[in-house]
């Protein structure tokens, strides 16, 4: 067995670190854009309108993200593949209404990216069909498969619709059955955005709160409604202004103000991800 002093230890792990760095460095080399990426790599950018300004930053998001799943392939990055791929699309179709300054082989290019931004979003929703992951049986239901609300709906009492967006889902399937269980599903949306991502802040916070101000409305829970209508408008939720809003919920002023603070103390209980829904109790004293 061979002995090594502590200087020679150190320099074999010196040695080693070297080896793993430039290993680690010709990878990154090896793929340092997305050029080198459809180099070394040519079936992730098939079907792109590559060497073309139009829609460069999605498209350079989903080629790596395509590059991502060859050597970790997931279901969940495949849908992720799918919502940018539509992006992608749509972007597409802007560009291709726009008439190229240069080549009409650019123009030729836009138009058949575009074709196969459509081919590849059905080829991963055949992909997908099989898939048990809620957020795409969701999306399933949502493209009008029959199959996958009964799915979704199996999963009504888990933990795997724990999210804003899937709440949201539930949501609006019940609206029309029963609009105080609405209310509920809704809040505990609400209570499932932990305050982190940016995303479901911008899009999915803003729909609940609009969708609860809506069926409060509905469901003749008048405070209520006026308070997510409040709440609403610090989340950029479009609502009328303020003349429509005192005409809809008469009340007189005390009462008013009393609800314009609880609705600014749950929009801040909303923003750093601790709404509970046993905040609208505060309703009830009034």
């Amino acid at each position: 067995m061979l002995i090594m002093d502590k200087s020679q230890r150190r320099l074999l792990h010196q040695f080693f670190s070297c080896l793993l760095f430039a290993f680690l460095l010709s990878g990154c080399i090896e793929n340092r854009s997305t050029a080198h990426l459809c180099i070394n790599h040519p079936q992730i950018c098939e079907g792109l309108n590559i060497n073309d300004g139009q829609c460069n930053q999605i498209r350079t998001q989903l080629l790596w993200l395509r590059f991502d799943q060859i050597d970790n392939p997931s279901e969940f990055k495949l849908f992720d593949e799918l919502e940018l791929t539509k992006t992608y699309a749509q972007c597409m179709e802007v560009a291709g209404q726009t008439q190229s300054t240069t080549l009409k082989s650019k123009q030729r290019l836009r138009t058949e990216s575009l074709i196969a931004a459509y081919q590849a979003i059905e080829n991963i929703e055949a992909k997908l069909e099989a898939s048990y992951l809620p957020s795409i049986i969701y999306y399933r239901w949502t493209k009008g498969d029959p199959d996958a609300l009964d799915d979704f709906l199996k999963l009504e009492n888990t933990d795997l619709l724990n999210t804003p967006e899937l709440q949201l889902g539930l949501a609006t399937y019940y609206h029309s059955k029963d609009k105080t269980y609405t209310l509920q599903i809704l809040k505990k949306g609400l209570s499932f955005y932990d305050g982190r991502n940016n995303e479901t802040l911008k899009k999915t916070v803003p729909e609940l709160i609009k969708h609860l101000a809506t069926t409060a409305h509905a469901n003749n829970q008048l405070d209520e409604a006026y308070l997510w209508s409040l709440i609403g408008k610090n989340f950029a939720v479009p609502i009328v202004d303020e003349k429509r809003l005192a005409l809809l919920y008469p009340m007189d002023n005390s009462k008013r103000v009393k609800i314009q603070a609880i609705a600014d103390e749950i929009s801040e209980d909303i923003s750093d991800g601790k709404f509970d829904e046993k905040d609208i109790n505060a309703l009830a004293g009034l």
